[in-house]
């Protein structure tokens, strides 16, 4: 049977016709739709049972027809070339499909496809080819059973392990969580793949080996050959974990991780090189424990691992989440970076995991994706100055919210993630306040909420009642068109290459490499001329190079972007005037754009830079020093020389104690907060913020009582809502914490 006729055979065409109609459907996607990694893993997957399927069928065939015809190689070679083939389509029909759409990751895509659907067919043809031989009849079922062999197991490992990525021969890779979109290509995936073609060249000596011993021709050669694929895949795997295929805890808290902790209901696992204040840390995780178990009402026995690892990059590598923290409640374990103290979201990820107490039986979390994020939201309630329901009003009154009951399942993951949370925790919490916890549990462990009494509609119908009475301030809607606007990946213009450009472009930024972050902020805004970040990237880049025109012009781009970004962007362009010595002109935007909806950041920022101004003379210089660069010995010597030259400047005060306290050194910044604080500060933002930073260092310096003061100062102060019930949050810690040290 030559290659002609093979090919033409319905065991390959009626194959060929299923891949191609396959191929087609998915190009009707989003994301899954163009020449990538989505679309790779997919037809790696469907190309891995196919292929298996014609070289088992194939060289069964083969063996009847021409039992002492060709040579082995000949027929292997035949086989291989239509698995080929059936390569060439899939290539082809996604490459067709990205070049009209536009799509901008055909280069990464290709890339993808080689490594992934290429490398699984060689892995399953081979495997085909070998079962096919043997289990003459049944060698595709044979071939298929180990497929899935294989992807059961690397499931059991997803289950099993903290990692939450997992390599397999078939379909390559599953990198984690969807919300990391950047997704590159890594020299452990490289070497993974290399390691799956090692197999198929282990099954192909096999096969000439049995071949051999069919016709008694066996020779010295092929178990060499034997000997060192298997040699070499033993070796290989012994080092999976310092390649990075996976990890297990034991090989985490050993080699990452070799320090820990025990407190009454945690077990903390950290590096004592990196991570500091190992006590502040346990005493965080315990307060946040003390507040859920009365939240949630459950206290378990079990428990909790925490893992802290000193950095995004080392969480990413051995996790497979980098800027997204996450929990286990399979496990009972988080993951988390800690840069400063008050984690930001560990009462929301020990949510997570506390709810497994009345999670579902298997997986431990409930079968609503919305209902397990929205309780964390619910929980986890004290925000940025306003409540998910505040942000839930104004996403229904601008019309830029989904159906609930669309995101409440596996619809949660096609919402934008801000939309999605926030929605959910809205409803959640409305649930919770209206209805009790114990109704709540049950709704969250089934899916189903019927505990109610009433109809999933009709719930959803009295949460957006109960929404209308909320009150919203008008500067909220403002700040909500920005907060919101980011699109979910699969509405995203090229959401793979345009994550991968900012990834790098703020990674260069943040290694000071403002040329290199420039162009690569351009090529991505060249995708997505409208995205903010990347405007204020781009715009920075130039800054902080010292190409003010450039930064200025960058600022004043007309863009399709909310308000309040291109109110950011005039605030950078007033920084460009500044610098460059137009200061009357800088102060004019800085004053115009203060009672602009911004974020308090910025508000603080433009108080400052407002004052330094107005003060004139060594304030206005140094501080003028102090925002024209990132350098922190540079900001902090400048800032010194304003202390000396202006002593009764308290901006500069406030600047250093805050960089201290950004740095871990709270007390160190001490000092410098309460001389601010002393001294009188040029705006009610600045003293609010001031009197937060001091009152959280002196909590980590132990001095309970004063922080507490500091905090009851800010609840009789007028500020927001969000502020009061920050510092009431603080009190009650510092009330508790005092008692705890006494016992």
């Amino acid at each position: 049977m030559d290659l002609e006729r093979m090919f033409l055979s319905n065991k390959v065409l009626i194959p060929l016709g299923l891949v191609i109609l396959i191929s087609l459907s998915l190009t009707f996607f989003p994301l899954v739709g163009t020449l990538g990694f989505e679309y790779s893993v997919v037809m790696g997957f469907v190309l891995a049972f196919i292929s298996v399927f014609i070289s088992a069928e194939l060289i069964d065939s083969d063996y009847k027809i021409q039992r002492m015809g060709r040579r082995l190689s000949d027929r292997v070679s035949s086989i291989l070339t239509i698995n080929i083939i059936f390569l060439l389509v899939v290539f082809l029909i996604g490459l067709g499909s990205s070049l009209i759409k536009g799509d901008c990751y055909k280069k990464e895509g290709a890339a993808f496809f080689l490594l992934i659907p290429v490398v699984s067919v060689f892995f399953s043809s081979t495997l085909g080819l070998l079962t096919g031989f043997i289990f003459r009849g049944r060698g595709f079922f044979t071939g298929a059973l180990i497929i899935i062999g294989t992807i059961i197991y690397s499931l059991w490992k997803l289950y099993s392990n903290p990692s939450l990525f997992v390599y397999n021969p078939v379909f390559g890779f599953f990198p984690g969580p969807i919300y990391d979109e950047a997704i590159p290509v890594t020299l452990t995936l490289v070497v993974y793949r290399i390691i799956t073609v090692l197999w198929g060249f282990l099954f192909l000596t096999l096969l000439t080996i049995a071949n051999g011993m069919v016709f008694r021709r066996i020779g010295a050669w092929g178990f060499i050959k034997l000997f060192i694929f298997a040699a070499a895949l033993v070796i290989s795997y012994s080092y999976k974990q310092e390649i990075g295929f996976t990890y297990s805890r034991e090989y985490i808290t050993e080699s990452i991780l070799p320090a820990s902790v025990e407190t009454d209901n945690f077990i903390i696992y950290y590096d004592p090189g990196a991570t500091r204040d190992i006590d502040l840390i346990a005493r965080d995780h315990e307060w946040r424990y003390k507040q859920l178990s009365e939240f949630l009402d459950t206290d378990s026995s079990q428990k909790i691992r925490s893992y802290i690892y000193p950095d995004f990059k080392t969480r990413k590598n051995v996790v497979g989440a980098g800027e997204t923290t996450i929990a286990n409640p399979i496990h009972k374990e988080i993951h988390l970076v800690y840069d400063l103290f008050p984690h930001p979201v560990l009462k929301h990820e020990l949510t997570h995991v506390m709810s497994a107490d009345f999670g579902s039986k298997f997986l431990k979390i409930s079968p609503k994706i919305g209902l397990l994020e929205g309780l964390a939201v619910a929980a986890d309630w004290d925000g940025d100055g306003y409540t998910r329901h505040q942000w839930a009003k104004l996403l229904i009154k601008k019309g830029a919210a989904p159906q609930l009951n669309n995101i409440l399942g596996f619809g949660f993951w096609y919402a934008p993630p801000a939309v999605g949370y926030t929605l959910t925790g809205s409803f959640s919490r409305y649930l919770i306040d209206t209805y009790g916890m114990d109704k709540f549990k049950t709704a969250y462990r089934t899916g189903n909420f019927s505990v109610y009494g009433k109809g999933l509609d009709e719930l959803i119908t009295e949460w957006k009642v109960f929404l209308e009475g909320i009150e919203t301030p008008l500067q909220a809607e403002a700040i909500a068109e920005a907060r919101f606007s980011e699109p979910s990946i699969f509405g995203a213009t090229c959401p793979r290459r345009v994550a991968a450009l900012k990834t790098d472009g703020y990674r260069s930024f943040s290694d000071s490499n403002y040329h290199r972050a420039r162009l690569l902020f351009e090529e991505a805004l060249s995708y997505d001329a409208d995205d903010p970040v990347l405007l204020n990237g781009l715009a920075y880049s130039n800054y902080y190079e010292g190409n003010y025109p450039e930064a200025a012009r960058v600022a004043k781009r007309s863009a399709s972007i909310s308000e309040v970004d291109k109110t950011i962007l005039e605030n950078l362009r007033g920084n460009a005037l500044w610098q460059s010595g137009k200061t009357n002109e800088a102060l004019v935007i800085f004053k115009s754009i203060r009672g602009n909806p911004l974020p308090d950041e910025i508000k603080r920022e433009l108080d400052i830079k407002i004052s330094a101004i107005e003060t004139g003379g060594e304030p206005a210089g140094k501080l003028r020093e102090f925002f024209s660069t990132r350098d922190r010995v540079y900001q902090t010597v400048s800032l010194e020389e304003s202390v000396m030259l202006s002593p009764d400047y308290s901006p500069a005060y406030y600047l250093l104690g805050r960089m201290l306290y950004n740095n871990g050194e709270y007390k160190k910044a001490v000092p410098y907060l309460t001389l601010a604080k002393f001294l009188g500060l040029p705006s009610d933002e600045l003293t609010g913020e001031n009197s937060r930073l001091l009152g959280i260092s002196l909590f980590a310096g132990e001095n309970y009582e004063g922080s507490a003061d500091i905090f009851r100062e800010i609840t009789a102060s007028d500020g927001s809502s969000g502020s009061r019930n920050y510092a009431l949050d603080f009190i009650e810690r510092a009330r508790w914490a005092k008692e705890k040290r006494l016992k």
